[in-house]
């Protein structure tokens, strides 16, 4: 298929009524599980993962990349009128965001966060569909060896990023690793881990083991949560969108707080709290009144919500050409890939270049859907955060259940999601991050695959898995990204201790 057949082909699925439904629909539900304290942009796709398993390709992902760019939107609305963040992404938004909301000028926080929102989100859509086919064109050059030490370098990254404790790190994402090796192994035949269950055959079931390890353990959390009463004025939801004058003072930091989110997002494991962290301190420390940040000015809403949306684009780009996800968030988006039968990597560009393009011009699209949705449905979206708990929890458990077992009308998927939703609870009551064994259950397989590949080629040297210099350069980055930050500190203080020895010599 040729580019312009391709490109046509993307266009005449997307007008579809039904892709067009599927958009709007997304960019909704994704806006109100996003608002909602708790759940977010990796739960809003589990739970609609399994609803996609009938659908074509294009329909498909346009869904989920609308859930995934407008509940990671969404969770501004809470921070700004709750003081709460619907999502980790939006935790920096709470300062300043809230602050205004307290003082009166809610509205114009609120138009503030969905037009930087939306401007990263474009950015960051741009950048995607340039970087993207490039890295493609290289990695196509990748074998076994280069794809092991990417799979190492991608939960290596999560694992130091999830974790402040780097043991439960690692013992979070080989478990995930582990719970891939159940079932027939493909090259020996051999039986592992089948329990005299014919049902484990195929191994654990990919959707209930990612709606359990999220979604199920998040609501258990959310059950127990209590929300502060919230009272809303009829004025302070009513957002007013920045003049072309505004934008154009904030123009700097719309730019600076883009190109860092997107940057981020690309690095694995980093994420969209990590790029809005980021440009927030980053807007901070070059304004000229930093004193101010934190009290309730607009410049402290602009910086995070540019960058936490421009994280979309961005931790799109390895995951399309390497198969490696750069956000939780994208490592569903991962599973979404394997479950369409398409094998995301180089490959995808030249066997699927339709759905490529439907990614790209979907994505773009559903930042401009984003604008007039969130000014019509910011008020309806934040009233849901005073429905109550009890009410919220079981629903979406409700959902959760229904899409599970609709994968293969059976049962054993069900007990499959309780199990691993109870398991995923204790992680979270003992401190355990997610986000590293969702990245070692979904790049397991790949790990284990390209080991036994390299193992094979290397004839059982350790020497033969440093072979290609790609693969080399890989394992560099990562040392690097490990050991990089806490060298450049002991050199600091290295150098902070020498010039204070030499003042007290003067």
């Amino acid at each position: 298929m040729g580019s312009f057949e391709a490109f046509a082909s993307a266009v005449s699925q997307l007008v579809d009524p039904f892709s067009v439904v599927l958009l709007l629909g997304g960019v909704l539900l994704g806006t109100i599980i996003g608002v909602l304290p708790g759940l977010g942009a990796p739960i809003a796709i589990t739970i609609a993962l399994p609803f996609t398993l009938y659908m074509e390709p294009v329909p498909a992902f346009v869904l989920l990349l609308a859930i995934y760019s407008a509940a990671t939107y969404g969770g501004s609305i809470s921070a700004i009128t709750l003081g709460i963040p619907g999502t980790g992404s939006a935790a920096a938004t709470v300062e300043d965001g809230h602050k205004m909301f307290k003082s009166g000028r809610g509205g114009e926080a609120l138009g503030l966060s969905l037009t930087a929102s939306i401007i990263g989100g474009l950015f960051s859509t741009v950048a995607l569909a340039l970087l993207a086919p490039m890295l493609a064109r290289i990695a196509v050059e990748f074998g076994p060896l280069e794809y092991l030490a990417i799979s190492v370098f991608g939960i290596i990254v999560v694992v130091r990023v999830a974790e402040k404790s780097l043991v439960k790190g690692l013992v979070s994402a080989c478990i995930g690793i582990w719970l891939t090796t159940w079932g027939i192994d493909n090259i020996s035949g051999a039986e592992r881990y089948i329990f005299n269950n014919y049902n484990l055959y195929e191994g654990l079931p990919f959707v209930a083991v990612l709606v359990g390890v999220f979604a199920v353990s998040e609501l258990l959390m959310s059950s127990e949560r209590t929300l502060p009463p919230v009272d809303f004025g009829a004025k302070s939801l009513k957002a007013s969108l920045p003049t072309l004058g505004i934008l154009k003072k904030f123009r700097a930091t719309l730019a600076r707080s883009s190109v860092l989110g997107t940057i981020i997002g690309i690095l694995p494991g980093e994420g969209a709290a990590v790029g809005a962290f980021f440009s927030y301190a980053e807007a901070k420390r070059r304004s000229d009144t930093p004193e101010k940040f934190g009290t309730g000015i607009p410049e402290g809403v602009v910086a995070p919500e540019a960058a936490n949306n421009a994280t979309v684009g961005g931790a799109l780009v390895p995951t399309l050409t390497l198969g490696i996800p750069g956000s939780p968030a994208a490592a569903v988006l991962l599973g979404a890939f394997l479950i369409q039968g398409l094998a995301p990597g180089p490959k995808l560009f030249s066997e699927a270049p339709d759905l490529m393009y439907a990614i790209f011009i979907s994505l773009f699209v559903i930042n401009i859907v984003m604008l007039f949705t969130g000014l019509l449905t910011i008020r309806a979206a934040a009233r849901i955060i005073t429905i109550p708990q009890q009410v919220i929890v079981p629903t979406v458990m409700l959902l959760c259940l229904i899409g599970v077992f609709s994968v293969k009308n059976d049962l054993f998927g069900v007990t499959v999601l309780i199990c691993v939703g109870a398991f995923g609870y204790v992680l979270r009551k003992l401190k355990y991050a997610i986000a590293p064994f969702t990245i070692g259950f979904v790049l397991g397989p790949i790990l284990e695959r390209s080991f036994r590949q390299s193992y094979l080629l290397g004839d059982g040297t350790l020497i033969g898995f440093f072979e290609s210099w790609i693969a080399v350069l890989i394992y560099g980055l990562l040392v690097l990204t490990v050991a990089g930050g806490p060298v450049l500190n002991f050199i600091r203080k290295q150098r902070g201790a020498a010039s204070s020895r030499g003042q007290n010599n003067v």
